[in-house]
This record gives C-alpha cells, sequence and structure tokens, in this order.
C-alpha cells in the first residue's frame, strides 16, 4: 500500500546524511523537479555529441547536465567549436570536455574559442582534449592535452668554419605536428598567445675524420647553451658531442634555433653529417616538443 509523506525539508537523524538503503531506489516522477544549486538536472546527468562541422554550444547542451562532451576532429578541414557566453544559465554545475577523435592532416587544427572569437584551446591529434568550467565568471582550463611537436633531420652535409657557431641549414621533416616549425625562419616557434615548455634535443652526426663540434641552442637570438668538453688542442678532434637535449620555459612567440659550434680554431675541418640515410641514422637531427600551460 502506497503511503505519502508530506515534507518541506529532510534532515538526518543523525549525521550529515539521508540515506537510501540498499535495494531501494528513490523515483522522482517530474525530471525537471530534481535540482542541484537550483538548477534542474534533466533525464541523463551527461551529454555526449558528436560534431562534423564548425559548432557553437547552446544553452539546451548545458542546462540540466553535470557534463558536455563535445568530439570532433580537424582531419579534412579546420574546426571551430564556440562556447557560450560564461554567464549562460546551466555553466555554473556543467563540465564541457573537447576531444579530438582524429588526427589533423596538412596544417588543420580543431579549436576551442569563447563567445567573444578569443582562442581557449588548440589541439591536432587523436586524443588531444580539453576540459573546461566557469569559476568566477571566466573560463578555467581543468584539464588539456595537444600535441606540438616537430622531429627533422638535416637535409645534407653542412661544412662550419673554424671557431664558428653556425646555424643548421636547411632540414627535411620527419614528423611535424601543430606547426611548431617555420621553413621560411628554420626555426621552432612558440604558437601565439601561448606559454609553457619548450623540451629539445639535437643528436649530430659527422661526415669528416675530424669530428669536433657540439650543438648550441640559441632562444630569440641569443645563445642559451653551447656545448663544451674540455679544452683539447686546436685541432679539437677528441672533442665531441653525439647529442644533448634540454627543457626551457618559454612564452608567446618566442623562437628557438638549432646551431654547431666548431671547437677547432686551425682550420676548417667540422663538416656535420646530413641527408636520411639508412632510417635517417646518418644525418644530424633534432626535436622539439612544446608542452602548453594555463
Amino acid at each position: 500500500m502506497a503511503s505519502t509523506i508530506l515534507v518541506n525539508s529532510l534532515k538526518a537523524q543523525s549525521g550529515t546524511e539521508v540515506e537510501v538503503p540498499t535495494g531501494f531506489t528513490l523515483n522522482i516522477a517530474d525530471t525537471g523537479a530534481l535540482t542541484v544549486n537550483d538548477v534542474a538536472i534533466t533525464v541523463g546527468s551527461s551529454n555526449i555529441a558528436r560534431k562534423t562541422a564548425d559548432y557553437t554550444v547552446l544553452e539546451a547542451d548545458v542546462s540540466g547536465k553535470s557534463e558536455l562532451v563535445i568530439t570532433c576532429n580537424a582531419s579534412a578541414s579546420n574546426r571551430t567549436i564556440t562556447l557560450p557566453a560564461v554567464a549562460t544559465s546551466g555553466l555554473s554545475t556543467c563540465i564541457i570536455t573537447i576531444v579530438a577523435d582524429a588526427d589533423a592532416t596538412s596544417t588543420y587544427k580543431l579549436m576551442v574559442q569563447d563567445s567573444a572569437s578569443a582562442e581557449v584551446w588548440t589541439g591536432y591529434q587523436n586524443g588531444d582534449f580539453v576540459r573546461l568550467i566557469v569559476s568566477n565568471s571566466v573560463w578555467v582550463v581543468l584539464d588539456h592535452k595537444e600535441t606540438y611537436y616537430s622531429r627533422r633531420y638535416l637535409t645534407s652535409n653542412q661544412t662550419v668554419a673554424a671557431s664558428a657557431t653556425t646555424k643548421l641549414a636547411a632540414t627535411t621533416a620527419i614528423t611535424d605536428i601543430g606547426g611548431l616549425w617555420n621553413n621560411s625562419t628554420t626555426r621552432i616557434e612558440v604558437p601565439s598567445g601561448m606559454s609553457g615548455w619548450l623540451d629539445v634535443s639535437m643528436s649530430m652526426a659527422a661526415d669528416s675524420s675530424y669530428y669536433s663540434g657540439g650543438p648550441a641552442f640559441y632562444l630569440d637570438g641569443t645563445s642559451i647553451y653551447s656545448y663544451r668538453h674540455s679544452a683539447g688542442d686546436s685541432e679539437g678532434s677528441r672533442q665531441n658531442s653525439a647529442g644533448v637535449s634540454m627543457r626551457v620555459p618559454v612564452t608567446t612567440a618566442q623562437y628557438f634555433e638549432f646551431y654547431i659550434w666548431n671547437f677547432q680554431s686551425n682550420a676548417t675541418k667540422l663538416s656535420v653529417g646530413g641527408g636520411a640515410g639508412p632510417s635517417f641514422s646518418g644525418a644530424t637531427q633534432f626535436n622539439a616538443t612544446f608542452t602548453r600551460t594555463y
């Protein structure tokens, strides 16, 4: 026999929880009657959608939901997901997650922007994502992953003059994701409006019996690292470096360049190895990974 209990509020007899015992369910007949922070939780606590074109998130996508997940990709064209205004009803209790579900091709990108068309996040590869909430009337990134990576090799042998520090000449892409590498300036460029960490490494290959050189790294045209092994002699034939790596904090529009320093002071005997070779093993090569921070 069903019974009706008329109450205005529920309070635990002891403790702070009102518990529904195991084996029983609480049935809310009206789908709009259950609210959290005065926002109705409608059928289903989350909303999962897939978009194949640019899309603007609507109030109906977030109202009454605890999470909105949108999958999209830039495999054939640039794609833009536009967030609603931060004051939109429902955003105070809804997490928004945007996920790339395929690799981008060419220079395409999947971008998330706010209602004023300002970039919030950009991804490229399958599995890149951003997770967002509104807090204090602004968008806050809870978690994110985006792929910015460049790996290249020296296209052909390069000679470095005695005691000179010379920028790597033309290079050829092995892998480039996210547009880090600028071919016209032969350098790594931090994406505009972003900051984070740049992880770089360089592996040198020799193309002469005299191998006496080492990597040098430049940030914004200024040397920040130059390999030193020992004083050695003027020939420098016992001084060499196979490769080095480092992590550098960077900010918007900074640029990073790879150089080679010839230890020798009496002759030009350093010829750096280039060309693809078998599996690139005979070529000087380098890679760079940018990790964005917020």
